[in-house]
């Protein structure tokens, strides 16, 4: 899983007609989650965007449904799992060059990792200026349980920002981490030529 993710967000760093997760064109086996917890398995396509809804049948023959992120817990397809994330900020548009977040009401992120806190990457499409066209902004955003509520914190991918906004993008994940005294210092000396899941490997292994 780790090569296709590694293949995903080298391509969608181009464009956004350049990444391609199997279902974001054509329907393809996979289960749904419902917010009771029960599943429907079928076949579904969902293109990576907040905007889009997830349409499903349950058979090639069969009416199609389409499922908006607050309809659902999630989805899986094969080895790929989808949770319903909602009302949290990422770094798109041209906020990002900014080194600024927007406001996420909902979309579905795929789960990389969960245990203590919850490790997700997400795509967002939106309009680069500077390009002047449409692309995708990745995200990784990690997620963790405080009280009744959930916090969230932000990490652009591949996005094209001064290293000065990715310091201050740094900033969040050093709150988000501080009981991670390790991760907090590899956080600290990476730059933007470095491996950066070398830290999501030091995140497994913390969780």
């Amino acid at each position: 899983m780790r090569h296709l993710l590694i293949i995903l967000l080298t391509s969608c760093t181009l464009s956004l007609s350049g990444q391609d997760y199997p279902f974001a064109k054509n329907f393809i086996i996979g289960t749904i989650i419902f917010k009771d917890s029960t599943q429907k398995k079928g076949q579904l396509k969902w293109f990576p965007d907040p905007t889009q809804k997830l349409i499903f049948r349950e058979t090639e023959s069969a009416n199609t449904k389409k499922y908006s992120p607050e309809d659902l817990l999630g989805f899986s397809t094969d080895t790929l799992k989808f949770i319903s994330l909602l009302n949290f900020e990422v770094y798109a548009d041209n906020y990002a060059l900014l080194g600024k977040t927007i406001k996420i009401k909902h979309t579905f992120g795929q789960l990389l990792d969960s245990g203590k806190f919850n490790i997700y990457f997400v795509m967002i499409s939106g309009y680069n200026a500077v390009a002047g066209s449409i692309q995708s902004y990745p995200n990784f955003i990690f997620e963790r349980k405080s009280d009744s509520s959930y916090q969230y914190a932000a990490y652009p991918f591949g996005t094209r920002m001064k290293d000065k906004r990715y310091e201050k993008a740094k900033e969040n994940l050093y709150i988000f981490f501080k009981d991670y005294p390790d991760i907090i210092e590899k956080i600290k000396s990476y730059k933007q030529q470095d491996n950066f899941f070398e830290i999501i490997d030091l995140m497994k292994k913390s969780n």
